[in-house]
């Protein structure tokens, strides 16, 4: 399964049967550009898939639609860390 979260706790959520590979990826940022309605701004780990050549020039084609980040591959002060504890 892959699935994003917008800022307003909208989900959108794929699931996959087979192995995750930059096809299924592209299938999905469709997906979220089809129905977004404005520029996507999505932030991915550091999966092989999401850096792929094939990704990474679908991506460039549709760039005025979607935007790609990554979390830093080493971040060991992260506040992403301590999510499940308490403030």
């Amino acid at each position: 399964m892959i699935a994003t979260e917008t800022n307003q706790c909208k989900t959108r959520w794929m699931i996959i049967e087979d192995a995750f590979d930059a096809k299924k990826l592209i299938e999905f940022l469709v997906a979220l550009i089809k129905d977004a309605g404005k520029k996507i701004f999505l932030i991915l780990d550091n999966l092989r898939v999401h850096h792929s050549k094939i990704v990474k020039a679908w991506v460039a084609e549709w760039k005025d639609q979607i935007e790609l980040f990554y979390f830093p591959s080493y971040s060991p002060h992260s506040i992403l860390r301590n999510v499940s504890t308490p403030i």
